[in-house]
């Protein structure tokens, strides 16, 4: 019965849950973004932090990747095929997972949701072998207003999650913020015409 459940969790998720139709537009730009960091290998095990209630991203990839883990504050208990689910909010913000255990850990528009002095990228780092990447990607100061609108006034994105939004980094500051948790910086470029931003870390 519960693998049944699990599977109407996973088949009835939509882009996540019951996001306004502009939100799964920009959450398919990001995927554009950073698909190629996926890179399709059987043997690596990634990890998505803030995966959303059903981790669509994570199954989304399920076939290129050896297994995945998602963990978020609102994540359903999942565990079917190659990806497991898990609720973090009993972990006080740590991930539980073993020292050098994945290959890839993904952020995607989650950073800004967080108070500032928060674990997650040290705690990427930890999880992270040698040599693997951490994608992250959130919206840029300038992006802040149009956000707003866009929520406040049009109600065309989650006016829920705008208001969760607590600091919007400027390029500086993340890239100040990933290597004082040990990364190197790979890769940093805007999208979105400068509305958001990626940044790749490399242990």
């Amino acid at each position: 019965m519960r693998k049944k459940e699990n599977e109407e969790l996973v088949k009835d998720s939509d882009f996540d849950d019951n996001w306004p139709l502009f939100e799964k537009f920009l959450a398919y730009l990001r995927y554009l973004q950073i698909r190629k960091y996926i890179v399709g290998n059987p043997k690596y095990k990634c990890v998505d932090i803030g995966c959303g209630f059903n981790g669509r991203f994570l199954f989304s990839i399920s076939k290129k990747i050896k297994c995945g883990y998602g963990f978020d504050l609102r994540a359903n208990e999942i565990e079917k095929g190659n990806i497991k689910l898990i609720n973090n909010s009993k972990f006080g913000g740590k991930i539980p997972l073993k020292d050098e255990t994945v290959e890839r850990v993904f952020m995607l528009a989650v950073l800004e949701h967080l108070p500032v002095e928060n674990e997650l990228v040290k705690e990427s780092n930890r999880i992270l072998k040698r040599d693997g990447l951490l994608v992250l990607t959130t919206p840029t100061p300038i992006a802040k207003p149009v956000l707003e609108f866009l929520s406040y006034k049009l109600h065309i994105i989650s006016e829920e999650s705008i208001r969760e939004h607590q600091h919007y980094y400027s390029k500086q500051e993340l890239i100040e913020r990933l290597q004082r948790d040990g990364f190197t910086i790979e890769k940093y470029t805007y999208f979105q015409f400068g509305f958001n931003q990626m940044i790749i870390g490399r242990k």
